[in-house]
């Protein structure tokens, strides 16, 4: 069933100095390893240029035929200056990677922990693409900022004093036109690639975010899509979306092309003015061939590090819109979690709440968007022990109404009271130690089977785990796979179909088991005997039942016809009205087997 959400923009957040800043905060990169990297690139860029100089001197000097003891020296120092530049390229490499790669680390830790201590609904409201290229992506875009733009903008500040002090006892007319050669090339090239940058870059990452997302949601919904004829509809925005992506991407290849030439042209007017200034040197006799050949020749390599600057401009600005897109993500305070006023994890001495819980809506409406509410004025009262079922047509609000109940969507308007205290009060780990709900598209983890149940319990021993999928009808699975529980699960393991997963899932929630317990299909891509059974079971308090009799349970099914007549059901529908006392707008309302 596919969910309409609205996108999160990154223009809510800070700005982008501000965000990016607490980006850099957030990698938690140490001043004494960012040194290091910028002096072992600065080591091999001077070992170049020297090379450059000596190599220059060496070749005009032999041209003189001087004797070859006289060059010796330079002999010795363009072989070593060689092996130097190579030693220092690794060094420079291993150390800003290894810089980066571990800013990475943190910056993504932290950003999980952030994320598990925010109390709001932002996440939920984000599209699953979305939040995965903001996670992934981005992050790695701020592990790039460090590689291409920190680092070689440091290192062109200081080889540009290097250069201009060498050049400039020689010649102040060749240093003179170096030095404007070096402000073209350091200056106006970065400016224009970064303006290309920033007009494109807000329409690229908009609409790599828009692919990915409509990319996940065909996947995820493709049979859905199908039977509801919507499918080709959805392939054809998806194309509509690529496209959009291609020409954002085509739009900024001029401007950056622009950019990129402004070296080269920058590089030709050193060499021309470093030629003229050879050229009256040799005239008036005031200088030796090897100092002709180092004006002539040093140019060509005094441009290596403002090389690598519109590409360091063009990252900055990407690395711009990257933490603008995570610290929307984040919320408020920096991406480490500090200043959040609530932890996900419930505190050591604070006492756990009862299994039990008493769960109410008070004239709720629910939606993702205010002006497409998908159900309206509801009145629930769930007592422990509830068995509630939940029908209606795909699209018509049945998973936003559990993700409201369980605290991960804020109501449109009205309220979910957990006995009898609004659960937008209460400290997220109050709620999620008694409110759990199991999305249709809750993820299985890539490790083994037996962990993939322990994320509902840390506890889990194995007697209740396999007790647990045996109550599904996954035993007869289990004693097939090669390890039993240890058997790793996923791409790199034993593939789960998707009978095999929806039952996974559902173990999950009977190894819960407490408390309030939202399933979402958990019945889905089973046969319809397999099916049915587990459903009548979930809606059954008592002893066939797959959970405790106090447990609370609400289930999303299409199976009406298998829904035990003991249960509650809630039918969400256009024009159903409540009986309740609420506005003439309701379209919840709640039927019994009779009724049916």
């Amino acid at each position: 069933m596919t969910t309409q959400r609205t996108p999160a923009s990154p223009d809510t957040a800070t700005s982008p100095d501000i965000a990016l800043r607490r980006a850099e905060h957030a990698l938690e990169i140490p001043r004494a390893r960012l040194a290091t990297a910028v002096l072992t690139a600065c080591a091999t860029l001077a070992a170049a240029f020297a090379l450059a100089a000596v190599s220059a001197y060496l070749v005009t000097r032999a041209w003189t035929m001087p004797p070859v003891l006289d060059l010796t020296v330079a002999v010795v120092m363009v072989r070593a200056l060689g092996v130097a530049r190579g030693v220092f390229r690794w060094l420079d490499r291993m150390t800003t990677h290894s810089v980066a790669l571990r800013g990475v680390v943190s910056l993504r830790t932290n950003l999980f922990t952030a994320l598990a201590s925010r109390t709001d609904d932002a996440l939920t409201r984000l599209r699953r693409g979305d939040l995965l290229a903001r996670i992934g992506d981005d992050a790695q875009e701020l592990a790039d900022h460090v590689i291409k733009a920190i680092v070689p903008g440091i290192v062109s500040v200081v080889m540009f004093v290097v250069v201009l002090a060498t050049i400039m006892p020689m010649s102040i007319l060749a240093g003179l036109t170096m030095a404007a050669s070096l402000v073209l090339a350091s200056v106006l090239a970065p400016l224009a690639a970064y303006r290309a940058s920033r007009i494109s870059q807000d329409a690229v990452v908009t609409t790599r975010s828009q692919v990915s997302a409509s990319a996940l949601e065909i996947l995820d919904d493709a049979t859905s899509l199908r039977v509801d004829g919507r499918l080709d509809d959805a392939l054809e925005a998806l194309t509509q979306e690529q496209t959009a992506h291609d020409a954002a991407i085509d739009r900024a290849a001029l401007p950056g092309a622009v950019a990129s030439a402004a070296v080269p042209a920058s590089m030709v007017l050193a060499v021309l003015g470093s030629l003229l200034a050879a050229g009256s040197a040799w005239l008036d006799g005031g200088a030796s061939a090897g100092q002709i050949g180092v004006l002539l020749l040093l140019p060509l390599s005094s441009f290596e590090s403002a090389t690598a600057l519109p590409a360091a401009a063009a990252q900055y600005a990407r690395s711009r819109a990257a933490a603008v897109r995570l610290d929307a993500v984040v919320g408020p305070g920096d991406a480490r979690g500090a200043d959040s006023p609530q932890s996900a994890t419930p505190p050591t001495d604070q006492h756990v709440p009862e299994a039990t819980a008493h769960l109410r809506t008070v004239c709720l409406t629910a939606g993702w968007t205010p002006d497409a509410p998908r159900v309206r004025n509801l009145e629930l009262d769930l007592a422990p022990g509830s068995r509630l079922a939940v029908v209606g047509a795909s699209g018509s609000g049945k998973s936003t109404l559990l993700a409201t109940l369980a605290g991960l969507l804020s109501p449109l308007s009205g309220s979910v009271q957990l006995d009898g205290t609004d659960i937008a009060s209460l400290p997220p780990h109050a709620v999620r130690e008694r409110v759990t709900m199991f999305a249709e598209d809750a993820h299985v983890f890539a490790t083994s089977l037996r962990e993939n149940l322990r994320v509902v319990r840390g506890d889990l021993d194995d007697d209740t785990a396999l007790h647990a999928l045996a109550a599904v009808g996954l035993d007869d699975w289990v004693a097939q796979l090669p390890r039993g529980l240890d058997t790793l699960l996923g791409p790199d393991g034993t593939t789960v179909s998707g009978g095999e997963r929806r039952r996974l899932l559902l173990a999950r929630a009977v190894i819960r088991g407490r408390g309030v317990l939202l399933l979402d299909e958990p019945t889905e891509h089973l046969d319809t005997a397999r099916g049915d059974a587990l459903l009548c079971s979930l809606l059954t308090p008592g002893d066939e039942s797959l959970l405790p009799a106090d447990t609370t349970v609400v289930v999303v099914t299409h199976r009406t016809e298998a829904i035990p007549p003991a249960a509650a059901v809630l039918r969400i529908e256009p024009g159903a009205r409540t009986a309740l006392d609420c506005p003439r707008t309701a379209r919840g309302r709640t039927e019994t087997q009779e009724d049916r």
